[in-house]
């Protein structure tokens, strides 16, 4: 009898953190998306790669978004401001290049009326000051 209450507790478990982790990869507030070159986001640089980015602290009124690797070997946060904006048919990332800088800018999410622009490191400040091109934007849009 004990054997068969633990082994229906284990599967109950198992169950629970199957439905869990079904529920994180459903996340309309994440985006997956390939991006082409490498990037900096605060003080770090990212590889080009896929990258899921999502929002760290949906509850909070300072939106930090989380940028991983979707390897699991690269991961950055970033502190956002919410800016108003037309409803998104598609989610979109959006960069500033300098020369063969980018730098993360902005993310917004499908079907949302906000972005959410990156607060720049005093380093970003600094490149985007010394770079010698003008600032151009690129934008990834993803579906």
């Amino acid at each position: 009898m004990k054997k068969l209450s633990h082994t229906l507790m284990i599967v109950v478990l198992v169950t629970l953190g199957a439905i869990a982790a079904q529920a994180q990869t459903n996340n309309p507030r994440r985006v997956v998306a390939q991006i082409p070159f490498a990037f900096s986001v605060g003080k770090t640089t990212l590889p080009a790669g896929k990258y899921a980015i999502s929002i760290a602290n949906p509850s909070s009124d300072r939106t930090v978004l989380q940028i991983r690797s979707l390897d699991g070997h690269e991961n950055a946060m970033i502190l956002t401001n919410t800016v108003n904006s037309a409803p998104a048919d598609n989610a979109k990332l959006v960069f500033e290049r300098y020369d063969d800088l980018y730098i993360f800018s902005e993310a917004q999410m499908a079907g949302e009326s906000t972005s959410f622009a990156a607060l720049h490191s005093n380093s970003e400040r600094k490149q985007m000051l010394a770079a010698t091109a003008k600032k151009r934007v690129v934008v990834i849009k993803i579906g």
